[in-house]
């Protein structure tokens, strides 16, 4: 899997064209083993470029649609926090819609 690190955190450099549920991306995420995760939406919110559109992305791999982030929406259990990065709105959306996921993990602290 090609990679990209950004700050403290590597990315996947392509999602892998399937959207999920909310569900059904974190397990995806996890499904990747080796400490992969659906990012917290701080995390994603790192990766939207304001001066870029369709997408608004550092990313160069990046579709101008929906992508889910592991954190909830404190509002309703049934809501999760996400990115539109067609222009880089952060929304909250039901877990039983379909959107990308771009995991990511933390790098390793150097001793």
């Amino acid at each position: 899997m090609k990679t990209i690190i950004i700050g403290n955190l590597e990315w996947q450099a392509d999602d892998n064209g399937i959207q999920r549920t909310w569900r059904e991306a974190m397990d995806y995420a996890t499904s990747l083993g080796n400490r992969w995760r659906l990012p917290m939406i701080e995390e994603l919110i790192s990766i939207i470029d304001l001066k870029r559109y369709d997408p608004a992305c550092k990313i160069e791999n990046c579709r101008s649609s929906y992508y889910w982030s592991s954190s909830p929406y404190a509002g309703d259990a049934n809501y999760a926090w996400g990115i539109h990065f067609h222009n880089g709105p952060v929304y909250y959306g039901d877990k039983d819609y379909h959107y990308y996921a771009r995991c990511v993990r933390n790098l390793l602290q150097k001793e």
